[in-house]
């Protein structure tokens, strides 16, 4: 469930781009990107057992 979070903040992010906002969108696909690194770190430390 939490991962529907950078698709929907991914979604966001274009739609924002595809009508011109480009600082808008670019600020949403940063969020993101941050949200997906936070989430990797996570997992690959407690799941993959790989440390980072």
């Amino acid at each position: 469930m939490y991962m529907f979070l950078p698709f929907l903040t991914a979604f966001i992010g274009l739609i924002l781009v595809w009508f011109e906002k480009r600082l808008a969108g670019l600020t949403v696909l940063a969020v993101t990107v941050a949200i997906l690194m936070v989430w990797f770190r996570f997992h690959a430390n407690s799941h993959l057992n790989i440390s980072l």
